[in-house]
């Protein structure tokens, strides 16, 4: 992998909102083998023939995929001229590192960031901010937008995050990243569609007016999806435990499942008006089959 020059247009993520359709994205993440990179090269060639509008790369624990990561967004926007978003946490980098990969991103030609607080680091009970790092992804967003040389977008939690006290509370975090200079919100993943609304609309009601983005993940089994609601604080509607669970000794029919189910709650969302739908495809050439042709026929 390897970037061959700036080929993207500077900010250009921020620029696909408000064209009168709904933007697509891909969240994946950077594979720890060989075997797995070799696969990822693979797929991506294949979901770039369902033209997404762009394709995020998630960083790994403390920072742990940060080379990886960039590699693959500079591979992303050279070899398939797809926009690519960069994921970079507070966790483990000070202000200063932070600074230098900045630099980095740039000099390889990326635009686009999704800036995130980061998970707590594996075995730690709570996230502590690194000495002379950042505590809030906030604080982030404020040296990003004081550059002014990226498109910014952060995360947001339809049901709240889970380690906030309230829905309230958090609604607050989230206006404060917008507020701090952000250009776009995506969604963590969510499976009431209800839930959606009411958050976007409690957003809207508060002056936030940059886009707001629908994230969603089709279930591969009940197990999964269980474990992944749990940490992220995710209501699972009965009728699809229920399905996965006919399909407990099937894991393809429970990933099919899992993926018709996505296709209708994708359905809904269409229905009633997108600024964009980002679909966490688990580096999967599935989800991508199924959902891009309802987002872009």
């Amino acid at each position: 992998m390897g970037a061959r020059g700036r080929i993207s247009d500077p900010m250009r993520v921020r620029t696909l909102y408000g064209q009168g359709r709904p933007v697509f994205s891909i969240e994946i993440f950077p594979p720890k083998t060989d075997a797995g990179l070799a696969h990822l090269m693979s797929w991506l060639g294949q979901a770039a023939a369902f033209a997404p509008d762009f394709i995020s790369v998630t960083y790994g624990a403390g920072g742990s995929t940060r080379e990886s990561t960039h590699a693959l967004c500079a591979h992303i926007a050279s070899a398939h001229r797809i926009e690519a978003m960069a994921h970079l946490t507070c966790v483990a980098h000070t202000a200063g590192e932070i600074g230098a990969l900045l630099d980095a991103l740039s000099a390889q030609g990326i635009e686009n960031i999704m800036a995130l607080r980061g998970d707590p680091p594996r075995g730690a009970v709570a996230f502590a901010p690194p000495a002379g790092g950042f505590r809030y992804a906030a604080d982030l967003v404020r040296v990003l937008a004081g550059q002014g040389r990226f498109t910014i977008g952060v995360a947001g939690y339809p049901e709240g995050h889970a380690e906030a006290p309230s829905y309230e509370a958090d609604l607050r975090h989230q206006i404060e990243k917008i507020e701090a200079g952000a250009h776009l919100l995506v969604s963590q993943f969510f499976l009431h569609n209800e839930r959606f609304w009411r958050w976007r609309e409690d957003l809207r009601r508060a002056g936030v007016r940059v886009p707001v983005v629908a994230g969603v993940m089709p279930a591969q089994s009940l197990e999964q999806i269980t474990r992944f609601a749990g940490f992220c604080r995710v209501a699972i509607p009965e009728d699809l435990k229920a399905g996965l669970a006919r399909f407990a000794d099937a894991p393809d029919s429970a990933a099919g499942f899992g993926i018709e189910y996505a296709q209708r709650q994708v359905e809904g969302l269409l229905a009633e008006g997108l600024d964009g739908l980002h679909l966490y495809a688990l580096n999967k050439l599935a989800p991508v089959q199924a959902i891009a042709p309802l987002v872009k026929p």
